[in-house]
């Protein structure tokens, strides 16, 4: 299978292919995904090189073990998993984490409104929007990142649920907490909310 028929591959037979030793869906993985680890990685760990050294092991594990691995329809989603393992352990080898607590990892990422936000902010008063940038900053990091696996990867909540190592009835209470903290701190217009809701946030 050639590089270019992959564009139109589905997820389950690009992997299988790489797992069959096509280096080609091996690069198609990566393109495809290397910018959404760089993002989530940073809003884990503000040390940069540390988050691309995890990402490098990672892809490095996936093509040394891949004969072994079993099959998958969301190669997102596996790597986020993966990912998020791999750098809360070299989080907690560097000694900046100690590993009995890992639900106090910071996720700092900040916050930049879309194109359709920009829209709006023709039809509302500026301060709205900052107002809604600053209230994203200041969630609890538990709630920052499970916004962003949901509205920025697009993960459903039992997916969310297994990277968090949460049940999934948890990480729904997140999503809620976090969307709920939002509308209460920003008391604005409901159809910002909506747009949140809907995957309208650069991350």
């Amino acid at each position: 299978m050639g590089y270019i028929e992959f564009y139109k591959a589905k997820d389950s037979r690009i992997w299988d292919e790489f797992r069959a030793g096509n280096s080609n869906a091996f690069e198609i993985i990566y393109e495809r995904h290397i910018s959404i680890l760089a993002n989530y990685g940073r809003r884990i760990s503000s040390d940069d090189d540390m988050v691309k050294d995890a990402i490098h092991d990672l892809f490095i594990d996936l093509w040394s073990k891949k004969s072994n691995l079993g099959p998958t329809d969301s190669i997102k989603y596996y790597l986020l998993k993966a990912y998020r393992r791999n750098l809360v352990k070299k989080i907690i080898d560097s000694k900046k984490l100690d590993s009995n607590h890992e639900t106090s990892i910071n996720y700092e990422g900040t916050f930049e409104l879309s194109h359709e936000f920009k829209i709006i902010d023709q039809e509302i008063e500026e301060e709205n929007l900052s107002k809604l940038k600053k209230s994203l900053e200041e969630l609890p990091p538990r709630l920052k990142e499970a916004l962003f696996l949901k509205f920025y990867s697009g993960l459903n909540y039992t997916e969310i649920s297994v990277i968090l190592e949460v049940n999934q009835q948890s990480s729904y209470n997140m999503i809620f907490k976090g969307l709920q903290i939002l509308k209460e701190k920003m008391s604005i217009n409901s159809t910002i909310i909506c747009l949140l809701m809907i995957n309208k946030i650069v991350w």
